[in-house]
């Protein structure tokens, strides 16, 4: 199957998203921070990057914009995992390239069908995931605009 990057802060979530990805038969490896990602990034090539936002140090938005400026590394697909949920993090996600995005928490199917998704969509499709995607946040701004104007 594909080779698996797994980047998060949380130990606990690791532990979740490597038996997930492994029980559906993929390679995982495993990068507590986003400075041990881009090392990892730039030894090995991997099919699939599972990045969470929130972390110490380094952001995952961080991370996705010095992978993007890998050129090895600049069109490898990103799922983002995260608890943050916001439409401008959505947004931001979508433009520094995301290949989809999952909230935290989330069952152990979306996951794979997210990494199943992904991997074997063709690549206009995963421009149309993205597109989805951006308006999926677009819709989410407009609402918290409207909630604001009905509090006011």
């Amino acid at each position: 199957m594909a080779k698996i990057l797994i980047v998060d802060d949380e130990a606990d979530m690791r532990t979740v998203l490597f038996h997930t990805l492994r029980a559906a038969g993929h390679t995982v490896t495993e990068a507590a921070d986003g400075e041990t990602a881009l090392k990892k990034l730039k030894r090995t090539r991997f099919d699939l990057v599972v990045l969470d936002i929130m972390m110490p140090k380094m952001s995952g938005y961080e991370v996705l914009d010095k992978m993007r400026a890998m050129p090895a590394k600049a069109q490898a697909p990103v799922i983002v995992v995260t608890a943050k949920h916001e439409p401008s993090g959505l947004k931001r996600e979508v433009a520094a390239g995301a290949a989809d995005h999952i909230a935290k928490p989330f069952l152990p199917s979306e996951l794979e069908a997210a990494v199943e998704r992904v991997l074997t969509s063709h690549r206009d499709d995963v421009v149309e995931r993205r597109g989805k995607l951006a308006d999926a946040a677009e819709i989410y701004d407009a609402m918290g605009e409207l909630r604001r104007g009905i509090d006011e």
